[in-house]
């Protein structure tokens, strides 16, 4: 039999890729375990192909997105029937140096689009993983949604790739073969003498799915959670809430079982006004959220959603009911779950959050100004100004202006002393903004989280400038995008002089754990406001 390793590494084209048809027919034949140790290196696995224009702002060309594009599932397939291992093709053996990406012959891994140049990136096995470093092209390399310019940045497992209008995705090697053919067998059935595995196919996959679904259904009806935590674990594992969440944190949460609860079609699961000390997220099913005064459902959430976060985390009456949609599991997350089950869970439960209220908001902004076609919201009345004309203050003064606003700001107050400071020491410089200045762009990528030190400014869309809200000190903007992943949804425009801290996600990788999940609080608890804010426009535009 020839080695399905050999066999692979011989598909790969002068170009770098092989397609993803042919590697999963030749590694169809192999377990888990067996692809494991012949495949014991990363690949850019191809996603999908952005629309995109180009665009130039002050005589620099970049790269506007299609907000409204279709992206495919994250169901491991994607568009791009391709994918680049790292892996040279002459030593039939993994490369432990540079690979180079651009357009032209020369490259490691070739992409030849208009997008993308001639040396567009490099990406480098060193001691701890692979870093992707941009080389100076014309619209950047992104990870997750973020350029990072010419700095390098260490790739995890699962992390989006941009270069140009091409997405990847960057997947360890367990990680591939779980999206090609589902999750990997502790037995492997070829090395017991049965033959071959068979490839798991999308519906045996859903079959279990629904079989683990059925069992867990059962054993909360009759409370009986006996040998019931491995099928919680394969639920898990098709709700994206959790994946960013290691094997073992998934242990601890589903040893948690007890928190589970089943509500049947049209059952009220929360009241709207109730005060109530839990949040829940969805595993199986549909809810709809809603609110007295309306007949329309705010919206539907499905598995993987979480809803009543608001409650939970700021103490207030609930601002909506949810009532299921149809026979629903939910697991629920109280006090006790969220005070014992440790940071690094509880600080990923957050992430998870944020991303969620970021994608609800950005949903809000796009029905919002859907309403407003009869112009019932005020215009921004602000002359653009279109140069870059932000000044920086200067290094001494900036760090006063920083530590007086960090030690005199609500939002902040929370902190202890030493945390304080140890914020302060890492933001590195205050921008100063005139009134009418565009600090960011609608559909614009950035790296960060801003918080206004002193002024106001507008968020606004198209290019009317719609108002939908006025900040002011102590208000940030930025998070949508920066942990929503996606291109900023709305403007941002000095209503009068402003001055601006930016926390980037560089500082955010290197603070304290205690540290950044107080900021996430933070952060938490302006968007959940915000959200309901817009919840309510919505609702006066709809009754």
């Amino acid at each position: 039999m020839i080695d399905p390793a050999k066999l692979f590494l011989e598909k790969i084209n002068n170009s770098g890729w092989i397609e993803k048809t042919s590697f999963k027919e030749i590694f169809s034949v192999v377990s888990g375990d067996d692809f494991l140790q012949r495949v014991d290196y990363p690949c850019l696995f191809g996603d999908y192909v952005a629309n995109v224009e180009i665009v130039v702002v002050d005589g620099k060309s970049s790269l506007k997105f299609d907000q409204e594009q279709e992206v495919p599932e994250d169901d491991g397939q994607g568009i791009l029937n391709y994918m680049f291992p790292f892996v040279t093709r002459t030593f039939l053996r993994k490369s432990s140096g540079t690979f180079m990406i651009g357009s032209s012959v020369g490259n490691h891994f070739i992409i030849p689009d208009h997008t993308v140049a001639k040396k567009h990136a490099s990406i480098t096995k060193k001691r701890h993983g692979y870093y992707l470093k941009d080389l100076d092209s014309d619209f950047g390399s992104y990870v997750n949604g973020v350029n990072f310019g010419d700095k390098e940045v260490l790739l995890n497992d699962g992390d989006k790739l941009s270069f140009g209008r091409y997405q990847f995705r960057f997947l360890e090697a367990k990680t591939l073969y779980e999206h090609l053919f589902g999750k990997i067998k502790k037995k492997s059935l070829s090395s017991s003498g049965l033959g071959p595995v068979e490839p798991i196919t999308e519906e045996v996959l859903k079959t279990k799915l629904s079989e683990n679904s059925q069992y867990v259904a059962n054993c909360i009806v009759k409370r009986d959670f006996r040998d019931i935590e491995d099928k919680l674990l394969a639920i898990l594992s098709f709700i994206p809430f959790f994946n960013s969440f290691t094997g073992y944190e998934k242990r601890q949460i589903v040893s948690f079982h007890q928190k589970l609860i089943m509500a049947a079609p049209e059952e009220a699961i929360v009241r709207e006004g109730d005060v109530c000390n839990n949040f829940f997220i969805i595993l199986k099913g549909k809810v709809r959220i809603v609110r007295s005064e309306s007949p329309i459902a705010l919206n539907i959430l499905g598995p993987g959603n979480s809803f009543g976060e608001m409650a939970f985390l700021m103490g207030l009456p609930r601002s909506a009911g949810v009532v299921a949609q149809e026979s629903t599991i939910l697991f629920t997350i109280d006090r006790d779950f969220y005070e014992n089950i440790g940071i690094e869970i509880r600080e990923k439960i957050k992430d998870q959050i944020i991303r969620q209220i970021s994608a609800n908001i950005i949903r809000q902004n796009r029905e919002i100004t859907e309403f407003n076609k009869e112009h019932r919201l005020p215009i921004s009345r602000l002359p653009r100004k279109t140069g870059h004309y932000v000044n920086h203050l200067e290094k001494n003064a900036a760090k006063q202006v920083i530590a007086q606003f960090i030690e005199v700001c609500p939002s902040f107050s929370k902190m202890t002393k030493y945390q304080k400071n140890g914020l302060a020491v890492l933001i590195e410089g205050v921008r100063v903004y005139d009134a009418g200045e565009v600090i960011l762009q609608e559909n614009s990528l950035h790296n960060g989280v801003y918080f206004i030190v002193e002024g106001s400014v507008f968020i606004t869309v198209t290019k009317q400038d719609v108002v939908l809200a006025e900040l002011n000190s102590g208000d940030l903007f930025g998070e949508i995008s920066t942990f929503g992943m996606k291109t900023t949804s709305a403007n941002v425009i000095a209503g009068n002089q402003v001055k601006i801290i930016q926390i980037s996600l560089d500082d955010l990788s290197v603070m304290s754990m205690e540290i950044r999940e107080k900021l996430k609080d933070i952060i938490l608890e302006q968007i959940l406001r915000r959200q309901v804010t817009q919840n309510s426009a919505i609702l006066h535009f709809t009754g």
